[in-house]
C-alpha cells in the first residue's frame, strides 16, 4: 500500500543557504523536501477536523512568545514550503570543492554516554533488548561522564513550579490544627533519629492524613506515593530500586512495580550532608535514565532528594540535569506541602509527557500518559497479526506450527483495546504560484505558509528502538499508520522523535533531499521542529533552552567540556562544582517509510551482501549528488527492506554537508567503538570525515555480523573469545586509543588472516572469507604500503573516493554472484489476501515448493517472475 501523505512527485530542486542560527532573528531553518507543481490526490488529503487549537495553524506573529525563538510550528509542511520559497539559492548545497582539505576548527571531542552498555533495540526479537544488568559501580562512571559539566543545582527558581496555593496554606493551616506541625519546632511526627524507613514512614502518614481532609486538591487526578525500595523494579534496563515512587492509577499492588508505572522518583538519606555529593546524583541519574529508557515520549523526568530534612527537587532532560536550591522542611513546611502535593497531582504535560502526542478518551482529546493509558489486556486479536512484522524463521512459515516466530502479545496496550496514541502530520501540501520563487521566510512567523489538511497517525506504543540515556539525543522510532484505517491496517511509516543539537541540521533536511524512488536510503516524507503551546494561544519551541528557568541556561551553549576531570568517589562533589554548560537541544520529528526489518534478519549472506551493497550505493548517490556525508554507519543504521531483497540507510542525525564550515554544536560525539574508522575513533591532525570512513564502518559492520550471528540471526554462544572488536574495559582511561591500536593491529595482512577470519561463525567463515578480505585490502591499503594512498596528511580526492565506491560495490557483487543460490526473496501477494501478505523464503533448490505454496494467494506467473529477476530460475 502507497500513501502520498505529505509528499509530492520531485522536480528540479534549488537549495538555500542556511541562516545562522545565531542571528538576531533566529529565523526559521532550512528543511528540504519534494516540489511538484502538479500532484496526484492522496487519500489522505481529504478535508479533516483540525487538530487541536494549539496545533491548528500557523500562529501569527503577534501570537508568538516572546521568549521562543521563532524557529518551526508543529504540525507544519516546512519543508515543501522552504524548498520553494529559496529555489534560487540551492546550488549552495552541492560540493564547493574538489577535495577533502584539513578542518579548520576541532573535531567534535569524544564521550561515552550511558547508552554505550546494551544492545540496539531494533536488531533484536521484538521491540526490546535484554537488559544490559550493569553494574552501579560501571553505570555511575558513564552516567558521571555524560553530565559532567550538565549539572546546573541551586537554581531558585524552580521552586516556582511549586507555588504555594490557598490550598497548600490551608493544608498548613489544618497540620497545625491537628497538631502534625508545630511552628516552633517543625513537624511532630518527624523521627528523631531520621532513617530511610522511618522518614518513607512519616512522608506516607503524612499524605494519607491530608487526603483523608477535605483540604486536598479538589478536582484534580490523585496518583499514589508508593514505597519501593524494597524490590527491583521489573522493564529496566538495569537492576535497580528506589526508595519511593509516584506512580500511575493501574499499579494496584498485586502485581511488582515496573519502570512504566513510574511517574516521579523519589530517593531519601538520613545524612543531610549527602543532599551535594556526586553519589547521590548519579544514583538518582540511574532511575531517571530508566524512565527514560521505558517511556521514551517523555521530554523530562522530575525527581526529588530528601536527605535529613533537606529537600531538593530535580528534572533530567536530555541536556543533564537542573537541581533546585535546598530547602529545610520544618523551616519552610507550605513549600514542602506544596511540592509534594503537586507531584501527586501533576497532569501528564507537568510530568515531562510530549504534549503533541495525543490520546482519544472518553471526555475528550488528551496528552498521551502511558501510567495512565494502558491496561495488562493483550492487544485486539484483528490487529495481533500485524503488530511485529516478524520474519518467519529458514524452516518455517511463521504459522501456528512455529510459535517461536509468532509476534508476542504486548501486554502492556493503551485501553480501550482499539485506541493508540496518535500524532497530527500535514495530509496535503498547498500550491504556490512561481511568484514565490526567491521570497524570504515572513520574518518573526513560525511557519512560512499554512498547511491546507491535516491527519492523525497512529502509534505502535512499543517504539521500534529506542536510546536509553539522559544527556543525548534521545531517538525514538514508532511505527505508523493512518487512524482512519483501525485496527489491522499495516504501519506504512516511521515517526521519529529526537532532541538534535540546536546547530544541527535536522535528518529530514538531508533525506528530503533524495528524489523519489531512490534505492538504499528511507523515504523521505516529512519533519520539523516542534512547539508547545503556552498561555493565550501562544507557542514555543520546544528546545531546551525554553523547559528551563532562565537562571539555568547558561549563555554559553554547547561549550566544550574539560578534556580530563576528576574521578568520582563516594564523598566527592565534582559535579557541583565542575560549572555548567547547556548543550541546547530541539525536539525534532521525521516522518519516513517503509518500516524496515532489522539488519540481523538477513536470512543469508546474499541477502547480507544485498542489503550492504544498496546501503552503499545509497550513501554513495547521497554524497555524489547531494553532498551529504552520513557519518554513522552501523549495524543499527542499515535496515532491509520489508517487501523486496536488499535495504536501506536511516538515521542520517549526524550527517552534514561536505561543503560545512562550521561544528555541529554538539559539546561531545559518541558511537560504538566497533564500528568507527581508525581515524574516527581517534583523529589526526588536520583530518575531516570522509566518504572512506563511511566506508570502513560498512566494512566493519559486516564483519561484526559474522564474527558474533550466524545465519539465521541468532547470536553467538558463546562468542569468540578475542576479537577484532574487543570491548573497552571498564574504568579505561583511554578507550578510544585502545580500540583503535586494537583494530589496526587485526587488519594488517597476515594478522586478519590469522587471529580475525578464524573468528567467523564457520558459515560466514566459508561465505565472506573473500569478501572481508578483498575488502580489507582495498579499504587498509595504506597502514601497509610503500607511500600512503590517502593519508593523515594531504587530503582525499573526489577521484580516489569514486575510485574506492566502485571497488567496494564490485567486491560485493562478485560475493552477491557467488553465493546468488542462497538469495531469499519476499514476495508481496497480489491476489485475493493481499492483506494478509507474509514474507516467503526461497532458494534455487525449492523454488517448485515456493510456487506451490504461493499459488493459494497469487498468480504463478508472479512468483516465476519474481524468481527469474533474483536469479532462482533461469
Amino acid at each position: 500500500m502507497t500513501s502520498s501523505l505529505g509528499k509530492r512527485p520531485r522536480a528540479e530542486e534549488h537549495t538555500p543557504s542556511r541562516p545562522s542560527p545565531y542571528s538576531s532573528a533566529r529565523p526559521a531553518p532550512f528543511h528540504s523536501a519534494s516540489v511538484n507543481p502538479s500532484p496526484p490526490p492522496s487519500p489522505l488529503a481529504r478535508p479533516l477536523p483540525p487538530p487541536p487549537p494549539r496545533f491548528d495553524a500557523a500562529p501569527s506573529s503577534s501570537s508568538i512568545s516572546r521568549d521562543a525563538p521563532p524557529r518551526a510550528s508543529f504540525p507544519r509542511t516546512p519543508s515543501v514550503t522552504d524548498r520553494q520559497a529559496w529555489p534560487a539559492h540551492r546550488q549552495s548545497r552541492k560540493p564547493k570543492r574538489a577535495s577533502f582539505a584539513p578542518p579548520a576548527e576541532k573535531e567534535t571531542p569524544c564521550k561515552r554516554n550511558s547508552e554505550s552498555v546494551r544492545e540496539h533495540a531494533h536488531n533484536v526479537e521484538g521491540a526490546r533488548a535484554d537488559p544490559s544488568k550493569t553494574r552501579r559501580s560501571e553505570m555511575d562512571l558513564l552516567l558521571y561522564d555524560e553530565l559532567y559539566g550538565k549539572v546546573a543545582f541551586g537554581v531558585g527558581d524552580m521552586w516556582r513550579s511549586f507555588p504555594v496555593t490557598e490550598s497548600a496554606r490551608a493544608m498548613l493551616q489544618y497540620a497545625i490544627e491537628r497538631r502534625l506541625y508545630d511552628p516552633g519546632a517543625g513537624w511532630t511526627a518527624w523521627p528523631a533519629n531520621p532513617t530511610e524507613p522511618k522518614v518513607l514512614g512519616f512522608l506516607l502518614e503524612l499524605l494519607s492524613a491530608l487526603r483523608a481532609a477535605s483540604v486536598w486538591p479538589s478536582a484534580v487526578d490523585t496518583f499514589e506515593y508508593v514505597p519501593a525500595g524494597s524490590v527491583v523494579l521489573d522493564d529496566g534496563d538495569c537492576e535497580r530500586k528506589t526508595d519511593v515512587v509516584v506512580v500511575g492509577p493501574h499499579h494496584d499492588g498485586q502485581r511488582d512495580l515496573s519502570w512504566l508505572d513510574v511517574r516521579i522518583v523519589g530517593e531519601l538519606k538520613s545524612n543531610p550532608a549527602k543532599s551535594n555529593l556526586d553519589d547521590t546524583i548519579l544514583q538518582v541519574a540511574n532511575y531517571a535514565r530508566e524512565v527514560f529508557g521505558c517511556q521514551p515520549n517523555r521530554r523530562w523526568v522530575p525527581a526529588f532528594t530528601l536527605c535529613g530534612s533537606d529537600l531538593r527537587v530535580w528534572r533530567f532532560d536530555r541536556a543533564g540535569a537542573c537541581g533546585s536550591s535546598l530547602i529545610n522542611i520544618h523551616d519552610e513546611p507550605g513549600q514542602f506541602l506544596a511540592t509534594i502535593t503537586s507531584y501527586a497531582t501533576m497532569s501528564a504535560a507537568d510530568v515531562g509527557f510530549d504534549p503533541s502526542i495525543l490520546f482519544q478518551t472518553e471526555t475528550g482529546e488528551v496528552v498521551f500518559d502511558p501510567t495512565v493509558h494502558c491496561s495488562l489486556a493483550a492487544p485486539p486479536a484483528d490487529d495481533d497479526a500485524d503488530m511485529p512484522d516478524v520474519v518467519p524463521a529458514p524452516d518455517s512459515q511463521g504459522d501456528e506450527e512455529n510459535p517461536e516466530c509468532q509476534p508476542a502479545a504486548n501486554d502492556r496496550l493503551p485501553t480501550p483495546l482499539d485506541s493508540y496514541p496518535y500524532v497530527y502530520v500535514p495530509a496535503a501540501i498547498p500550491e504556490f504560484p512561481a511568484a514565490t520563487e526567491g521570497l524570504t521566510l515572513p520574518h518573526g512567523s513560525l511557519s512560512s505558509f499554512p498547511c491546507t489538511a491535516w491527519t492523525a497517525l497512529s502509534l505502535h506504543p512499543e517504539p521500534i528502538s529506542r536510546r536509553i540515556a539522559i544527556a543525548t539525543r534521545g531517538s525514538v522510532c514508532w511505527k505508523a499508520r493512518p487512524r482512519e484505517e483501525g485496527p489491522g491496517s499495516p504501519w506504512l511509516y516511521v515517526v521519529k522523535d529526537q532532541w538534535r543539537s540546536f546547530e544541527r541540521d535536522p535528518e529530514g533536511c538531508f533525506l528530503g533531499l533524495a528524489e523519489e524512488g531512490t534505492e538504499g536510503v528511507a523515504r523521505y516524507i516529512w519533519h520539523s521542529d516542534l512547539c508547545v503551546p503556552l498561555s493565550a494561544g501562544r507557542l514555543h519551541l520546544d528546545e531546551i533552552a525554553n523547559l528551563r528557568p532562565a537562571s539555568a541556561v547558561s549563555t554559553c551553549f554547547n561549550a566544550a567540556a574539560a578534556a580530563q576531570y576528576p574521578a568520582p568517589t563516594k564523598t566527592s562533589t565534582n559535579l557541583f562544582h565542575a560549572g555548567h554548560t547547556c548543550d541546547n537541544r530541539v525536539h525534532t520529528r521525521l516522518l519516513s517509510g517503509p518500516v524496515g526489518r532489522p539488519l540481523l534478519q538477513f536470512g543469508t549472506y546474499t541477502n547480507l551482501l544485498l542489503c550492504l551493497k544498496q546501503a552503499i550505493e545509497g550513501h554513495r548517490y547521497m554524497y555524489t549528488k547531494h553532498g551529504v556525508l552520513h557519518r554513522d554507519v552501523s549495524k543499527n543504521n542499515i535496515l532491509l527492506h520489508p517487501a523486496t531483497p536488499g535495504g536501506f540507510l536511516i538515521d542520517f542525525d549526524l550527517a552534514i554537508f561536505n561543503d560545512r564550515t562550521r561544528t555541529s554544536g554538539a559539546a561531545h560525539r559518541t558511537g560504538t567503538f566497533d564500528f568507527m574508522a581508525l581515524d574516527v575513533l581517534l583523529p589526526r591532525p588536520g583530518l575531516v570525515h570522509t566518504p572512506l570512513h563511511d566506508l570502513e564502518s560498512f566494512f566493519y559492520v559486516l564483519l561484526w555480523i559474522g564474527i558474533y550471528y550466524t545465519k539465521s540471526g541468532q547470536r553467538r554462544d558463546p562468542p569468540p573469545r578475542h576479537t577484532i572488536f574487543k570491548p573497552p574495559a571498564p574504568g579505561e582511561a583511554e578507550p578510544w586509543q585502545a580500540a583503535r591500536n586494537n583494530k589496526t593491529t587485526h587488519t594488517l595482512p597476515a594478522n586478519f588472516k590469522i587471529f580475525v577470519l578464524p573468528t567467523l561463525e564457520p558459515g560466514a567463515r566459508e561465505c565472506l572469507s573473500g569478501t572481508l578480505n578483498a575488502w580489507r585490502r582495498v579499504m587498509f591499503s595504506f597502514l601497509y604500503a610503500d607511500e600512503e594512498e590517502e593519508g593523515s596528511g594531504g587530503g582525499v580526492t573526489e577521484e580516489v573516493i569514486a575510485q574506492r565506491y566502485r571497488e567496494v560495490i564490485a567486491i560485493l557483487e562478485k560475493g552477491i554472484a557467488e553465493l546468488a543460490a542462497d538469495l531469499y526473496i519476499f514476495v508481496t501477494f497480489t491476489g485475493d489476501n493481499e492483506s494478509k501478505s507474509r514474507g516467503l523464503i526461497s532458494t534455487r533448490d525449492d523454488h517448485q515448493s515456493l510456487i506451490k505454496e504461493c499459488s493459494k494467494d497469487m498468480h504463478r506467473s508472479t512468483v516465476v517472475s519474481w524468481m527469474r529477476r533474483y536469479r532462482l530460475v533461469t
